[in-house]
């Protein structure tokens, strides 16, 4: 059975959900639960979302991401994503989600980005 573990840690710059794991229908609940906890806590902050062990994401998992970028945005939140592995990357790109949310390659990139206006 797929499983999906979230850390949450807080930095100066925004807080960042490191993600191991999959997200599917088995794990979307609890990656919704934590990235709405994450934006509530982090108004008019950055939530950046650490995929480096992120090994895979199905449809259930990008609407998560498609919620979490609208909340964002009417929280004037930053939602980022950090180091997608290839297969993640894909994805992003298949369903052009990387035009949507901004793809970096690393935490520290992604934390360091300028607000877009």
């Amino acid at each position: 059975m797929p499983d999906l573990n979230i850390s949450s840690t807080l930095h100066d710059a925004g807080r960042v959900l490191a993600l191991d794991g999959e997200i599917d229908m088995a794990t979307e609940h609890r990656f919704q639960e934590a990235v709405t906890q994450a934006l509530t806590t982090q108004p008019f902050g950055r939530v950046v979302l650490d995929c480096s062990d992120l090994r895979f994401i199905d449809s259930s998992g990008l609407r998560v991401l498609i919620r979490a970028h609208k909340a964002a945005k009417e929280q004037q939140a930053v939602l980022a994503i950090a180091s997608p592995i290839h297969r993640v990357m894909q994805t992003l790109r298949v369903t052009s989600l990387d035009t949507r949310i901004p793809v970096f390659t690393t935490v520290s990139e992604a934390l360091a980005a300028p607000r877009a206006n």
